[in-house]
């Protein structure tokens, strides 16, 4: 049995991976903000017949304050964390500042994900052969704007969310250049199309609503090369756009801007009043 820890895990792609987990016979801890979703997932492990390996943990992710706080508990409640997965996303359709004065989009679908890497680091490591899974959208074209790393000067949805997966793209690449110890298998994985209702929402158009849901994935296709993954991927990284591998040597992981975008994420946590 495997620990998995799954941020967005009540809803789309990450329940979807979460109540698979569950069927196989895992432990797993969903982390959402949604007390709603949070129950309504605990509700279907217990037809499942896996209520004592089914967690919630309730945090919003988008404040640097609950990434701290989860990191605390999820350290000392688990003794070895085997995977870690990313899908907690939201996709607003204006510019929205959290609490703590950042970007919304930024702070959740970016931020958060740095800081959990680096925080459940250590628990990851305990475990024989630890994970890290960050579902975005992995490997796609496009410069990062280093000017407005947060678009607060000019915001478009869907420039914001390709912009937040090119961060990942480079902060798993500093991740596996900045870990001394080796041990995690850190993959970048683009599911390309999938049903999920965040995705469809970015569409209001219903024709464009329409054709993106002849072209995408249901949830339950979508999760079958990923249950796969962690088993044929390297130790230390590796990018896949669904079950094709993606060449390290991309414009898209560029180590000097994966380094350079690791400091200014540095400054950026420092900067924040917690």
């Amino acid at each position: 049995m495997k620990t998995i820890l799954i941020t967005g895990g009540s809803n789309g792609l990450g329940k979807g991976l979460a109540m698979a987990y569950l069927k196989r016979g895992d432990q797993i801890l969903v982390v959402a903000s949604s007390t709603t979703h949070g129950t309504a997932f605990l509700q279907e492990a217990a037809q499942l017949g896996a209520t004592d390996r089914a967690v919630y943990l309730q945090a919003d992710l988008s404040l640097i304050v609950e990434n701290r706080r989860l990191i605390e508990k999820v350290n000392k409640q688990v003794s070895a964390l085997d995977a870690l997965i990313f899908c907690a996303t939201k996709h607003s359709a204006v510019y929205t500042e959290t609490a703590e004065g950042l970007e919304l989009t930024f702070a959740l679908d970016y931020l958060s994900r740095f800081l959990l890497s680096y925080g459940l680091k250590g628990t990851l490591e305990k475990a024989a052969h630890p994970v890290i899974l960050n579902i975005c959208g992995s490997g796609m074209k496009g410069e990062v704007d280093w000017d407005d790393l947060q678009h607060k000067k000019q915001f478009a949805k869907q420039k914001v969310m390709m912009h937040g997966s090119r961060l990942n793209d480079l902060s798993g690449v500093a991740f596996a250049q900045n870990d001394s110890v080796g041990k995690i298998k850190y993959i970048l994985y683009n599911p390309w199309a999938v049903q999920t209702p965040g995705m469809l929402a970015m569409f209001p158009n219903p024709l464009l609503k329409g054709l993106y849901k002849l072209m995408g994935k249901p949830v339950k296709k979508a999760i079958l090369p990923i249950m796969h993954l962690p088993d044929r991927a390297p130790v230390g990284l590796s990018a896949y756009r669904e079950n094709k591998p993606l060449a390290l040597s991309l414009p898209p992981y560029n180590k000097e801007n994966a380094q350079k975008l690791y400091q200014i994420t540095h400054k950026i946590v420092e900067s924040v009043q917690v």
